[in-house]
Protein backbone atom coordinates (compact mmCIF):
# COMPACT_ATOMS: atom_id res chain seq x y z
CA UNK A 1 0.00 0.00 0.00
CA UNK A 2 2.71 2.39 0.50
CA UNK A 3 4.13 1.94 -2.75
CA UNK A 4 1.04 2.16 -4.72
CA UNK A 5 0.44 5.34 -2.39
CA UNK A 6 3.64 6.61 -2.93
CA UNK A 7 3.57 5.78 -7.42
CA UNK A 8 -0.18 7.35 -7.03
CA UNK A 9 1.26 10.74 -5.90
CA UNK A 10 4.45 10.66 -8.38
CA UNK A 11 7.19 10.46 -5.93
CA UNK A 12 10.32 8.24 -5.90
CA UNK A 13 11.59 6.75 -2.81
CA UNK A 14 14.09 9.53 -2.94
CA UNK A 15 11.51 12.00 -3.42
CA UNK A 16 8.91 10.51 -0.57
CA UNK A 17 12.21 10.17 2.37
CA UNK A 18 13.12 13.80 2.09
CA UNK A 19 9.24 14.39 2.21
CA UNK A 20 8.46 13.05 5.78
CA UNK A 21 12.77 13.75 6.90
CA UNK A 22 14.01 10.14 6.67
CA UNK A 23 16.74 8.01 4.58
CA UNK A 24 16.34 6.30 1.51
CA UNK A 25 16.95 3.06 2.58
CA UNK A 26 14.61 3.13 5.54
CA UNK A 27 11.60 3.86 2.98
CA UNK A 28 12.77 0.93 0.75
CA UNK A 29 13.10 -1.09 3.94
CA UNK A 30 9.11 -0.39 4.79
CA UNK A 31 8.55 -1.19 1.22
CA UNK A 32 9.97 -4.68 0.97
CA UNK A 33 8.72 -5.43 4.40
CA UNK A 34 12.12 -5.13 6.70
CA UNK A 35 10.94 -2.56 9.00
CA UNK A 36 7.63 -2.27 10.70
CA UNK A 37 6.52 1.33 10.05
CA UNK A 38 6.77 3.38 13.39
CA UNK A 39 3.40 5.02 14.40
CA UNK A 40 5.50 8.58 13.76
CA UNK A 41 6.53 7.79 10.75
CA UNK A 42 2.99 6.45 9.80
CA UNK A 43 1.41 9.94 10.85
CA UNK A 44 4.33 11.41 8.32
CA UNK A 45 3.57 9.39 5.54
CA UNK A 46 -0.20 9.73 5.31
CA UNK A 47 -0.29 13.54 5.61
CA UNK A 48 2.32 13.48 3.08
CA UNK A 49 0.71 11.43 0.54
CA UNK A 50 -2.95 12.20 1.38
CA UNK A 51 -4.31 9.08 2.33
CA UNK A 52 -6.49 8.00 5.58
CA UNK A 53 -4.16 5.99 7.81
CA UNK A 54 -6.55 3.21 7.46
CA UNK A 55 -5.53 3.02 3.22
CA UNK A 56 -1.92 2.20 4.66
CA UNK A 57 -3.13 -1.57 6.40
CA UNK A 58 -5.73 -2.74 3.49
CA UNK A 59 -4.04 -6.01 2.17
CA UNK A 60 -5.66 -5.81 -1.34
CA UNK A 61 -3.63 -7.38 -4.33
CA UNK A 62 -2.37 -4.88 -6.59
CA UNK A 63 -2.50 -5.77 -10.29
CA UNK A 64 0.25 -4.87 -13.03
CA UNK A 65 -0.22 -3.65 -16.36
CA UNK A 66 1.35 -6.61 -17.79
CA UNK A 67 -1.43 -9.15 -16.38
CA UNK A 68 -3.39 -10.38 -17.56
CA UNK A 69 -6.05 -8.98 -16.47
CA UNK A 70 -5.56 -5.47 -17.54
CA UNK A 71 -5.31 -4.33 -20.66
CA UNK A 72 -4.32 -0.83 -22.44
CA UNK A 73 -3.94 0.82 -25.66
CA UNK A 74 -0.28 2.50 -27.09
CA UNK A 75 1.64 1.73 -24.01
CA UNK A 76 4.97 1.48 -25.57
CA UNK A 77 5.76 5.64 -25.87
CA UNK A 78 4.22 6.22 -22.42
CA UNK A 79 7.16 7.74 -19.90
CA UNK A 80 7.87 4.63 -17.01
CA UNK A 81 7.09 6.67 -14.01
CA UNK A 82 3.11 7.71 -15.50
CA UNK A 83 2.82 3.88 -16.45
CA UNK A 84 3.50 3.81 -12.26
CA UNK A 85 1.19 6.17 -11.57
CA UNK A 86 -1.82 5.26 -13.47
CA UNK A 87 -1.41 1.60 -12.64
CA UNK A 88 -1.43 2.64 -9.01
CA UNK A 89 -4.67 5.31 -9.24
CA UNK A 90 -6.19 1.97 -10.99
CA UNK A 91 -5.41 -0.04 -8.53
CA UNK A 92 -6.51 2.39 -5.74
CA UNK A 93 -10.13 2.97 -7.81
CA UNK A 94 -10.93 -0.46 -8.00
CA UNK A 95 -10.34 -0.38 -4.31
CA UNK A 96 -12.85 2.42 -3.47
CA UNK A 97 -15.49 1.10 -6.76
CA UNK A 98 -15.08 -2.46 -4.82
CA UNK A 99 -15.78 -0.93 -1.69
CA UNK A 100 -18.85 0.90 -2.68
CA UNK A 101 -20.17 -2.44 -4.53
CA UNK A 102 -20.36 -3.78 -0.93
CA UNK A 103 -23.19 -1.56 -0.43
CA UNK A 104 -24.92 -2.00 -3.69
CA UNK A 105 -26.10 -5.11 -5.59
CA UNK A 106 -27.53 -4.53 -8.88
CA UNK A 107 -29.51 -6.65 -11.35
CA UNK A 108 -28.42 -6.34 -15.02
CA UNK A 109 -30.76 -7.39 -17.96
CA UNK A 110 -27.51 -8.97 -19.56
CA UNK A 111 -24.14 -10.29 -18.47
CA UNK A 112 -20.50 -10.32 -19.46
CA UNK A 113 -19.43 -14.26 -20.58
CA UNK A 114 -15.81 -15.44 -21.52
CA UNK A 115 -15.92 -16.95 -24.46
CA UNK A 116 -12.24 -18.44 -25.80
CA UNK A 117 -11.71 -17.38 -29.39
CA UNK A 118 -10.01 -20.34 -30.06
CA UNK A 119 -13.29 -22.16 -30.10
CA UNK A 120 -14.29 -19.77 -33.00
CA UNK A 121 -11.10 -20.39 -35.26
CA UNK A 122 -9.29 -16.90 -34.22
CA UNK A 123 -13.02 -15.32 -35.88
CA UNK A 124 -13.51 -12.17 -33.51
CA UNK A 125 -16.35 -11.37 -35.75
CA UNK A 126 -18.49 -14.38 -34.75
CA UNK A 127 -17.75 -13.53 -31.08
CA UNK A 128 -18.78 -10.15 -32.11
CA UNK A 129 -22.09 -11.15 -32.95
CA UNK A 130 -22.85 -13.29 -30.37
CA UNK A 131 -22.55 -10.76 -27.75
CA UNK A 132 -24.75 -8.41 -30.35
CA UNK A 133 -27.06 -11.17 -29.72
CA UNK A 134 -26.47 -12.31 -26.56
CA UNK A 135 -26.70 -8.46 -25.24
CA UNK A 136 -29.98 -7.97 -27.19
CA UNK A 137 -28.94 -5.17 -29.62
CA UNK A 138 -30.89 -4.44 -32.51
CA UNK A 139 -29.89 -4.16 -35.78
CA UNK A 140 -28.23 -0.78 -36.75
CA UNK A 141 -25.87 1.37 -34.88
CA UNK A 142 -24.98 1.01 -31.26
CA UNK A 143 -27.40 3.61 -29.84
CA UNK A 144 -24.91 3.93 -26.75
CA UNK A 145 -21.67 1.53 -25.63
CA UNK A 146 -21.68 2.67 -22.67
CA UNK A 147 -25.57 1.92 -21.64
CA UNK A 148 -24.82 -1.66 -23.03
CA UNK A 149 -21.66 -2.26 -20.99
CA UNK A 150 -23.49 -1.43 -18.04
CA UNK A 151 -26.45 -2.67 -18.96
CA UNK A 152 -24.00 -6.26 -18.24
CA UNK A 153 -23.35 -5.18 -14.97
CA UNK A 154 -19.63 -3.64 -16.68
CA UNK A 155 -18.69 -0.12 -14.57
CA UNK A 156 -17.28 2.50 -17.26
CA UNK A 157 -15.32 4.74 -15.14
CA UNK A 158 -13.67 8.11 -17.37
CA UNK A 159 -10.39 8.95 -16.20
CA UNK A 160 -7.88 11.58 -16.90
CA UNK A 161 -4.40 9.78 -17.59
CA UNK A 162 -2.32 12.98 -17.93
CA UNK A 163 -1.74 11.93 -21.78
CA UNK A 164 -3.02 10.81 -24.84
CA UNK A 165 -1.15 7.80 -25.54
CA UNK A 166 -3.31 5.78 -23.52
CA UNK A 167 -6.99 5.46 -24.11
CA UNK A 168 -8.40 3.02 -22.15
CA UNK A 169 -7.60 -0.04 -19.34
CA UNK A 170 -9.69 -2.69 -18.03
CA UNK A 171 -9.86 -5.32 -15.44
CA UNK A 172 -12.26 -8.15 -14.55
CA UNK A 173 -11.59 -9.48 -11.19
CA UNK A 174 -13.10 -12.51 -9.60
CA UNK A 175 -15.93 -11.28 -7.50
CA UNK A 176 -16.25 -8.11 -9.37
CA UNK A 177 -17.95 -6.79 -12.64
CA UNK A 178 -15.52 -5.73 -15.28
CA UNK A 179 -14.25 -2.20 -15.00
CA UNK A 180 -13.17 0.13 -17.76
CA UNK A 181 -11.04 2.74 -17.49
CA UNK A 182 -11.26 5.32 -19.98
CA UNK A 183 -9.46 8.41 -21.07
CA UNK A 184 -11.76 11.64 -20.14
CA UNK A 185 -10.04 13.32 -23.09
CA UNK A 186 -11.52 10.94 -25.74
CA UNK A 187 -14.02 12.25 -28.33
CA UNK A 188 -17.22 10.66 -28.88
CA UNK A 189 -16.07 8.61 -31.76
CA UNK A 190 -13.02 7.31 -30.33
CA UNK A 191 -14.84 6.44 -27.01
CA UNK A 192 -17.03 4.01 -28.71
CA UNK A 193 -14.31 2.14 -30.51
CA UNK A 194 -12.26 2.16 -27.23
CA UNK A 195 -15.29 0.60 -25.24
CA UNK A 196 -15.83 -2.12 -27.80
CA UNK A 197 -11.95 -2.81 -28.47
CA UNK A 198 -12.05 -3.62 -24.11
CA UNK A 199 -15.24 -5.54 -24.31
CA UNK A 200 -13.18 -7.76 -26.95
CA UNK A 201 -10.78 -8.43 -24.07
CA UNK A 202 -12.47 -8.79 -21.73
CA UNK A 203 -14.96 -11.19 -23.59
CA UNK A 204 -11.98 -13.21 -25.38
CA UNK A 205 -8.74 -12.76 -23.55
CA UNK A 206 -9.17 -13.57 -20.67
CA UNK A 207 -6.23 -16.31 -21.43
CA UNK A 208 -4.83 -14.04 -24.05
CA UNK A 209 -2.68 -16.21 -27.40
CA UNK A 210 -2.12 -14.64 -30.60
CA UNK A 211 -2.51 -11.03 -31.85
CA UNK A 212 -4.82 -9.96 -28.96
CA UNK A 213 -5.28 -6.21 -30.47
CA UNK A 214 -6.06 -7.28 -33.65
CA UNK A 215 -8.71 -9.59 -32.55
CA UNK A 216 -9.63 -7.15 -30.05
CA UNK A 217 -9.98 -4.36 -33.49
CA UNK A 218 -12.17 -6.69 -35.30
CA UNK A 219 -13.93 -7.64 -32.65
CA UNK A 220 -14.99 -3.84 -32.21
CA UNK A 221 -15.75 -3.42 -36.04
CA UNK A 222 -17.83 -6.35 -35.86
CA UNK A 223 -19.39 -4.79 -33.15
CA UNK A 224 -20.25 -1.17 -34.36
CA UNK A 225 -20.48 -2.08 -37.51
CA UNK A 226 -21.81 -5.36 -38.28
CA UNK A 227 -20.63 -6.86 -42.09
CA UNK A 228 -24.35 -7.82 -43.09
CA UNK A 229 -25.63 -4.52 -42.77
CA UNK A 230 -22.75 -2.15 -43.33
CA UNK A 231 -20.77 -4.15 -46.51
CA UNK A 232 -22.94 -2.54 -49.51
CA UNK A 233 -23.23 0.63 -47.84
CA UNK A 234 -18.58 0.96 -48.29
CA UNK A 235 -18.92 -0.01 -52.10
CA UNK A 236 -17.23 3.05 -53.74
CA UNK A 237 -15.97 5.01 -50.61
CA UNK A 238 -15.21 7.86 -50.69
CA UNK A 239 -14.14 10.83 -48.34
CA UNK A 240 -17.52 11.98 -48.12
CA UNK A 241 -19.73 8.96 -48.24
CA UNK A 242 -17.32 7.78 -45.61
CA UNK A 243 -18.55 11.24 -43.66
CA UNK A 244 -22.19 10.13 -44.28
CA UNK A 245 -21.81 6.78 -42.91
CA UNK A 246 -19.68 8.05 -39.33
CA UNK A 247 -22.47 10.08 -38.68
CA UNK A 248 -25.22 7.01 -39.10
CA UNK A 249 -22.65 4.88 -37.56
CA UNK A 250 -21.09 6.83 -34.80
CA UNK A 251 -17.56 5.30 -35.45
CA UNK A 252 -14.77 7.13 -37.18
CA UNK A 253 -14.36 8.05 -40.55
CA UNK A 254 -10.68 6.26 -39.96
CA UNK A 255 -12.49 2.80 -39.05
CA UNK A 256 -15.18 2.62 -41.71
CA UNK A 257 -12.27 3.55 -44.10
CA UNK A 258 -10.36 0.35 -42.79
CA UNK A 259 -13.33 -2.02 -42.04
CA UNK A 260 -13.67 -1.04 -45.90
CA UNK A 261 -10.39 -2.05 -46.44
CA UNK A 262 -10.69 -5.70 -44.02
CA UNK A 263 -14.08 -7.02 -45.82
CA UNK A 264 -12.32 -6.23 -49.27
CA UNK A 265 -15.09 -3.46 -50.50
CA UNK A 266 -12.53 -1.61 -51.48
CA UNK A 267 -8.92 -2.16 -52.57
CA UNK A 268 -5.85 -1.43 -50.37
CA UNK A 269 -4.98 1.00 -52.71
CA UNK A 270 -7.65 3.16 -52.40
CA UNK A 271 -7.41 2.42 -48.88
CA UNK A 272 -3.95 3.86 -49.02
CA UNK A 273 -5.49 6.80 -50.78
CA UNK A 274 -8.08 7.75 -48.47
CA UNK A 275 -5.81 7.48 -45.31
CA UNK A 276 -3.54 9.75 -46.70
CA UNK A 277 -6.95 12.06 -47.90
CA UNK A 278 -7.40 12.36 -43.80
CA UNK A 279 -3.83 12.69 -43.05
CA UNK A 280 -3.69 15.74 -45.54
CA UNK A 281 -6.48 17.25 -44.44
CA UNK A 282 -6.16 16.63 -40.73
CA UNK A 283 -8.63 14.15 -39.86
CA UNK A 284 -6.26 11.78 -38.25
CA UNK A 285 -6.46 13.42 -35.44
CA UNK A 286 -9.63 16.07 -35.36
CA UNK A 287 -11.77 14.78 -37.47
CA UNK A 288 -15.11 16.44 -38.82
CA UNK A 289 -18.73 15.98 -37.45
CA UNK A 290 -18.28 15.30 -33.83
CA UNK A 291 -20.17 12.22 -32.30
CA UNK A 292 -21.34 13.06 -28.81
CA UNK A 293 -19.33 12.01 -25.83
CA UNK A 294 -21.19 9.09 -23.76
CA UNK A 295 -21.01 9.25 -20.22
CA UNK A 296 -21.89 6.91 -17.69
CA UNK A 297 -24.46 6.23 -15.14
CA UNK A 298 -24.13 3.17 -13.05
CA UNK A 299 -21.14 4.73 -10.65
CA UNK A 300 -23.34 8.00 -10.24
CA UNK A 301 -25.69 5.62 -9.39
CA UNK A 302 -24.16 3.36 -6.73
CA UNK A 303 -22.95 6.78 -5.33
CA UNK A 304 -26.43 8.12 -5.07
CA UNK A 305 -27.61 4.80 -3.31
CA UNK A 306 -24.85 5.33 -0.41
CA UNK A 307 -26.68 8.84 -0.44
CA UNK A 308 -29.66 7.92 -0.29
CA UNK A 309 -30.81 4.22 1.17
CA UNK A 310 -27.18 3.46 2.78
CA UNK A 311 -27.69 6.91 4.42
CA UNK A 312 -23.52 8.03 4.07
CA UNK A 313 -22.89 11.20 4.51
CA UNK A 314 -19.93 12.82 2.99
CA UNK A 315 -17.21 12.48 5.81
CA UNK A 316 -18.79 8.48 5.55
CA UNK A 317 -18.28 8.51 1.62
CA UNK A 318 -14.43 10.18 2.27
CA UNK A 319 -13.28 7.71 4.88
CA UNK A 320 -14.74 4.82 2.73
CA UNK A 321 -12.70 5.92 -0.25
CA UNK A 322 -9.72 6.61 1.97
CA UNK A 323 -9.52 10.53 1.40
CA UNK A 324 -8.68 12.55 4.62
CA UNK A 325 -10.61 15.55 3.35
CA UNK A 326 -13.84 15.90 4.47
CA UNK A 327 -14.59 18.00 1.21
CA UNK A 328 -14.21 15.03 -0.90
CA UNK A 329 -17.55 15.21 -1.36
CA UNK A 330 -18.99 18.55 -1.25
CA UNK A 331 -22.24 19.26 0.08
CA UNK A 332 -23.73 20.87 -2.93
CA UNK A 333 -23.03 16.91 -4.44
CA UNK A 334 -20.70 18.30 -7.06
CA UNK A 335 -18.82 15.41 -8.52
CA UNK A 336 -16.30 14.13 -5.83
CA UNK A 337 -12.98 14.34 -7.20
CA UNK A 338 -10.27 11.82 -6.46
CA UNK A 339 -6.99 13.85 -6.90
CA UNK A 340 -3.27 12.57 -7.69
CA UNK A 341 -0.77 15.35 -7.22
CA UNK A 342 -3.70 18.00 -6.98
CA UNK A 343 -4.79 17.10 -10.50
CA UNK A 344 -7.96 15.75 -10.72
CA UNK A 345 -7.94 11.70 -11.90
CA UNK A 346 -11.70 10.75 -11.65
CA UNK A 347 -14.72 12.32 -10.49
CA UNK A 348 -17.28 10.31 -8.53
CA UNK A 349 -20.70 12.01 -9.58
CA UNK A 350 -22.27 12.52 -6.36
CA UNK A 351 -25.45 14.11 -7.84
CA UNK A 352 -28.90 11.54 -7.88
CA UNK A 353 -29.03 9.54 -11.12
CA UNK A 354 -31.44 9.44 -13.48
CA UNK A 355 -33.64 6.24 -12.80
CA UNK A 356 -31.26 4.06 -10.42
CA UNK A 357 -32.12 0.70 -10.52
CA UNK A 358 -32.16 -0.66 -7.63
CA UNK A 359 -29.86 -1.98 -4.50
CA UNK A 360 -29.86 -4.58 -1.75
CA UNK A 361 -27.66 -5.58 0.76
Amino acid sequence: MLILARESRSMSQAELARAISVTQGKISKYENGMLIISEEDIDRLYKTLNYTPEFFFQTDKVYGLGSSFLFHRKRKNVPMMLQKKIQAAINILRMQVERLLRGAEFESANQFEPLDIDAYNGKAEKVAKLVRAAWKLPLGPVANVTAAIESAGGIVLKCSFETTLIDAAHLWLPGLPPLFFVNRDLPGDRLRWTLAHEIGHAIMHRNPTGDTEDEANRFASEFLMPEEEIAHQLDDLTMQKAAVLKQHWKVSMAAIIKWACDLGRISKSRCKTLFMSLSAQGYRKNEPFSIDVEEPQLIRQIVDIHRGELGYNDFDLAGLLFSPDPQFFAPERRPAILKLDNKPFFAFFAEPAQGPRRSTM
